[in-house]
């Protein structure tokens, strides 16, 4: 069989679970109302539901607790607050409730639940201003802001969010951390509370899961409340979670196998300097699986690339037309690692975009991409680009705290303008294709160092190169990529991981 041609990957569905759907705030909004009007539970029920839930939690969590200070805001958010405070209170807890919002101020659900804790006995302290030391033995309740929340901190709440997260003691937020955006996951200026359980509602939020968003959460418990299975039919997700078990995966290789069914990988890169980045994008892609791989980089790294992996068909090119005949040969290309941004660079991202096959375009290929002097104005449906944040930022020709701001919408601005797919890499990858953007949560804090992204540009030509389609090959390559630093991590420690300790896990995951 032609190396072009490689056998399709085709996967078992039958064990592969559905992903997760995550909403964002006026998605969940709908949802509630759905649950409401649907199946007829009182908005007041869904309230003492979700208060039920959330103490519950708190009770499971810290069973030893003497305790608990709760503080409200004026939403149903600090509805929730007061029937976890009423709860308490109907339990023999000390309880004390901090009020942001007067009770003259509160209307609906709120005021009723306000109603229940003062009745039930709960201690109600009318200012934050009052805040007082907390004893050990103390949880703390964050309910002040909920979802509808968006802009900056302001006072009283931000002095009590500051001294939440001073306190010495565990911390539960009622549906989300006060100060995180919901749909994004980007923290209000002026911070956000710092939680060590988040319980959320009826859906999940994609703020929880993005940006900030875990590192903000602590522990996740989702409660759906009762919501019927048929109330979410027809509201569509912000980004949908993918876990290991939800991906499409390779199969097991037929007996009768050889090489030139599972593609061949070109890297295209290694400027002088940055040899390194090119052949462990190599290595990435050989032991991901990919039949063949050969490297195109500068002469002086072709005796390093054979010492470190002979397996790799390593040939120096020193301008983009000696590189041109090499490209009839591969069934996909990734280039950008170590291609640095000199003429030398933007002769073989010309040369490369070109090609008649899939393409990976990483690191400086991206950077050289959005000056806009190489493949100006270039849609492709068959190549993938893996932008960090500042990358993606000059992709857009914005800033890259605009980008923070909201991956979700920065994602899918790259990938309407260049088309394909697009891999915004970061806390909670996203995956933004032609129809829709995924997610991703695999990985930890030791995989910021160098040479982790040549690892997953590899990663993802190798499995394209065995016929995976181009958005089921970014997902899986994300999802195996961050596993095996999670894996590794957890040999060795995160600090001082490197990108080549990975390498011996991504061959067990990919089999």
């Amino acid at each position: 069989m032609d190396s072009q041609n490689p056998t399709p990957a085709i996967t078992s569905t039958a064990a592969i679970r559905a992903p997760q759907c995550l909403y964002s705030a006026e998605a969940v909004r709908e949802l509630d109302q759905r649950v409401i009007n649907q199946q007829g539970i009182p908005a007041l029920t869904l309230m003492k539901r979700a208060g039920r839930a959330a103490f519950e939690c708190l009770r499971q969590r810290w069973p030893q607790l003497r305790e608990i200070q709760v503080y409200c805001g004026g939403g149903n958010n600090g509805g929730d607050g007061y029937v976890i405070a009423g709860l308490a209170a109907q339990n023999q807890i000390p309880v004390t409730v901090f009020v942001g919002v007067p009770a003259e101020k509160l209307h609906g659900e709120a005021l009723e639940a306000y109603g229940y804790a003062e009745r039930e006995g709960a201690k109600l302290v009318t200012s934050l201003a009052e805040m007082p030391l907390v004893e050990e033995g103390t949880v703390l309740v964050d309910a002040l802001l909920g979802t509808g929340f968006s802009g900056v901190l302001r006072e009283p709440v931000q002095s009590a969010v500051a001294h939440i997260n001073l306190a010495p003691a565990p911390v539960l937020a009622v549906d989300l951390p006060s100060g995180l955006y919901a749909d994004t996951g980007a923290a209000a200026e002026g911070g956000a509370v710092q939680a060590d359980v988040t319980v959320t509602f009826i859906g999940r939020k994609a703020g929880l899961y993005l940006g900030r968003g875990p590192a903000l959460v602590g522990e996740l418990v989702f409660e759906n409340l009762g919501a019927a299975a048929e109330v979410y039919d027809g509201v569509g997700p912000i980004v949908t979670r993918h876990t290991g078990a939800s991906l499409e995966r390779l199969t097991v290789r037929a007996a009768d196998s050889y090489k030139n069914h599972f593609g061949h990988v070109m890297v295209v890169g290694g400027d002088h300097g940055f040899g390194g980045a090119a052949l462990m994008a190599s290595e990435a892609a050989a032991r991901a699986g990919a039949g063949l791989v050969s490297l195109a980089t500068r002469p002086e790294h072709v005796a390093a690339a054979l010492t470190r992996c002979p397996e790799v068909m390593a040939r120096p090119v020193v301008s983009g037309q000696e590189l041109e005949p090499l490209l009839e040969k591969p069934s996909v290309i990734a280039v950008g690692p170590g291609l640095g941004r000199t003429p030398w660079s933007e002769q073989m991202l010309a040369r490369a975009g070109r090609a008649e096959v899939p393409l990976v375009v990483d690191a400086d290929a991206l950077n050289i991409l959005a000056e806009g002097r190489v493949l100006s104005g270039m849609r492709r449906d068959d190549w993938i680009l893996t932008p960090h944040v500042g990358e993606a930022a000059r992709l857009l020709g914005i800033s890259a705290e605009e980008v923070k701001a909201d991956r979700i919408a920065a994602a899918k601005a790259i990938q309407q303008k260049f088309s394909g797919v697009v891999i915004l890499k970061g806390t909670g990858t996203l995956i933004a294709h032609a129809d829709g953007v995924d997610l991703i949560n695999s990985g930890n804090p030791g995989m910021a160092s160098g040479g982790m992204g040549d690892l997953l540009t590899g990663i993802i030509a190798a499995l394209i190169g065995q016929g995976m389609a181009l958005p089921a090959a970014a997902r899986l390559a994300v999802w195996l990529h961050g596993e095996a630093g999670d894996r590794a991590a957890a040999d060795g420690g995160q600090r001082g991981l490197l990108a080549t300790d990975l390498l011996p896990q991504i061959r067990k995951l990919v089999d």
